[in-house]
């Protein structure tokens, strides 16, 4: 039930981020001539204060999502995950893309900048490997309703990779 509690709780978090960027990327589409449009990977809150505000509560859970995993590959329930090495191998796997994510995360800022086109290709190859990973994990798993969900991530995935690599050409 914690993990369910903990998808839920992520998915609805970016969900509501998209959302912004959604309406951030419409609304700067419509604001600019349509030639000389570029899309934009990061849109930061318009107060100066809250500008990387956004920035900073993906880093925060990106590492508590990257702990989690971590933990979880440490765990050997066999009632819960299984007690076979492949479990804490999914479980790593998912803590590297994870990293991966963390490391995308930092892209956007004035630390390493990155063309949007560059960043675009990155995100795409990183939520490949997410698709991987999901679809990995959804063979293994001994839960029937943990499988579907580890199925239906592995399908946003692969369409978002796809998306982004729309968008990187």
């Amino acid at each position: 039930m914690a993990t369910l509690m903990y998808q839920i709780f992520s998915s609805s978090v970016l969900v509501s981020l998209g959302l912004y960027h959604l309406i951030s990327t419409t609304r700067n589409y419509l604001k600019s001539p349509q030639q000389s449009y570029f899309a934009k990977p990061f849109h930061p809150f318009p107060h100066n204060r809250l500008r990387h505000l956004q920035l900073y509560l993906v880093i925060l859970c990106l590492i508590i999502a990257f702990a989690h995993q971590l933990l979880l590959s440490a765990e050997s329930d066999p009632l819960i995950k299984g007690h076979t090495p492949v479990h804490r191998f999914t479980s790593l796997q998912s803590a590297a893309v994870l990293f991966l994510f963390l490391l995308l995360s930092d892209s956007p800022s004035s630390l390493l900048p990155l063309p949007p086109d560059f960043f675009f290709a990155l995100g795409s190859a990183v939520f490949f490997l997410q698709y991987f990973v999901s679809s990995t994990a959804a063979t293994v798993q001994t839960s029937d309703l943990q499988a579907n969900c580890d199925t239906i991530s592995a399908r946003i995935s692969a369409l978002v990779s796809l998306l982004c690599l729309i968008l990187a050409y």
